[in-house]
């Protein structure tokens, strides 16, 4: 069987992703959005792009010799959970300093009890995470990079970026009145944050240390840092979705700057 080349199998991913994903986040959106579905409504769309990935795989024999099945340096492991967790806690710095939200964290017999419930969200976030970073860091982007495209953690971003798009802005993902302002936030943000997790990817030459950050990212974010330390709102509260939570406009330039500062430094010294 003559195989595509590595462009044409980046083409081909996209156009099965989009529209299949698509279709399942309408579907979502019709049967009344994230507030129904939950979390496993968002696994199953978060494991489209990986189960795609295996079965092009799969079905045109293209070996798994780029997928980063290879276990990775200790250090990226390291830096794939310290980065989010790092920024995580700036972003609620410069929150606190904007009057959008303080830091007023839970005593230990407060959230103890929810350890298990933590614990269960992390592991179900990492195993999401799998999913998506199959197709995303384990297809798409090495794809792109044998297929000599220019600026492929950019497009890759921005692939990353509008497939999330129809659910942010349609999917009650926010409880926010400020939805257009958020999903283009969380447009930018996600390919900030898309070019960090490849930069990490292609550096450690590994899919382990891109799970581990993506899934380190939504904990961080999403979970940890604003349930158990980041709990009081300030005047400008309405404006935590837009600025902060887990991908507004300041988590943006946090991830972009973290590019800039730190991977094109580590480049600099390979």
């Amino acid at each position: 069987m003559m195989q595509p080349n590595d462009r044409k199998l980046a083409l081909l991913f996209v156009a099965i992703v989009l529209p299949l994903s698509w279709a399942y986040e309408a579907f979502l959106i019709v049967g009344g959005g994230v507030a129904r579905y939950g979390v496993a409504g968002l696994v199953v769309l978060m494991w489209i792009p990986g189960l795609v990935s295996l079965l092009l795989r799969r079905f045109l024999r293209l070996g798994f010799a780029d997928a980063g099945f290879a276990a990775a340096r200790p250090k990226y492991l390291v830096q794939a959970v310290v980065l989010p967790l790092l920024l995580a806690l700036a972003t609620g710095v410069l929150c606190a300093l904007l009057d959008v939200r303080y830091f007023a964290p839970l005593a230990l017999g407060q959230w103890l009890p929810f350890a298990p419930v933590f614990a269960l969200l992390l592991a179900v976030g990492l195993f999401g995470a799998l999913g998506e970073e199959l197709g995303w860091r384990g297809f798409l982007l090495p794809k792109l990079v044998a297929g000599g495209v220019a600026h492929p953690l950019l497009i890759s971003g921005l692939v990353w970026a509008v497939w999330h798009l129809p659910l942010i802005a349609f999917g009650g993902f926010y409880a926010t009145p400020h939805t257009m302002l958020v999903t283009a936030a969380y447009a930018l943000s996600i390919v900030a944050l898309g070019g960090v997790i490849g930069a990490v990817r292609l550096r450690s030459a590994s899919l382990w240390p891109a799970v581990l950050l993506h899934a380190a990212h939504n904990f961080f974010f999403q979970l940890a840092v604003p349930a158990l330390l980041l709990t009081q709102p300030g005047a400008r509260a309405d404006l935590w979705e837009i600025l902060g939570a887990d991908s507004g406009l300041l988590v943006a330039l946090l991830y972009a700057l973290a590019f800039v500062l730190w991977f094109r430094q580590q480049a600099g010294k390979a």
